[in-house]
């Protein structure tokens, strides 16, 4: 079964939030939520925040996925 590729467009204003914030407690740097938007829409480059939201979006799909299964079992 091969794995979906993780999508930094779908997602929403929270997840941006999000990101902002484990930037600025990882690097110490903060961005815009504007900016971090455009990042993630691939309308701008930066690779610190591509990476971070590439990662959260991963672990989201993760949690998604674990509890989708722990909800089928019976």
């Amino acid at each position: 079964m091969s794995k979906s590729v993780v999508n930094t467009r779908d997602l929403v204003a929270s997840d941006f939030r999000k990101i902002k914030q484990l930037l600025l407690q990882k690097n110490g740097t903060a961005f815009t939520l504007d900016y971090i938007r455009k990042v993630c829409k691939g309308k701008r480059n930066n690779a610190d925040i591509k990476d971070m939201a590439t990662k959260y979006s991963k672990l989201i799909k993760e949690m998604k996925a674990k509890i989708d299964k722990l909800s089928q079992q019976p």
